[in-house]
């Protein structure tokens, strides 16, 4: 039948689990409004990690066209999945002239 299921089962996927729950055919949850800034958006991609404080301008480089950027390195020598870097890349054109002062 159409609703089967009659405990709930969790299944590890993609670093994170799927719940499948009875009586549940979608789920709604609450999403903060909290805004990522783009100093902060690397730590979001836990791969670029080991190559940002490599990179020749540490503290500034977006990581996206930068000279001397470890994590665009990386991408080249395929450490780090191109399309990753191509999610980061575009997250950050949307993220990129947020300011906190202007909040």
């Amino acid at each position: 039948g159409k609703h089967t299921t009659r405990t709930v089962s969790l299944y590890k996927l993609c670093g994170g689990y799927v719940a499948d729950t009875p009586g549940f055919s979608s789920v709604d949850l609450e999403l903060s409004t909290e805004r990522i800034y783009k100093d902060e958006l690397p730590d979001c991609f836990p791969e670029f990690g080991n190559f940002t404080d490599s990179c020749k301008f540490s503290l500034s480089c977006s990581h996206v066209t930068d000279k001397g950027c470890a994590v665009l390195e990386a991408v080249e020598s395929g450490q780090i999945a191109k399309e990753r870097h191509e999610s980061y890349v575009r997250m950050y054109n949307e993220v990129k002239n947020f300011k906190k002062w202007e909040e």
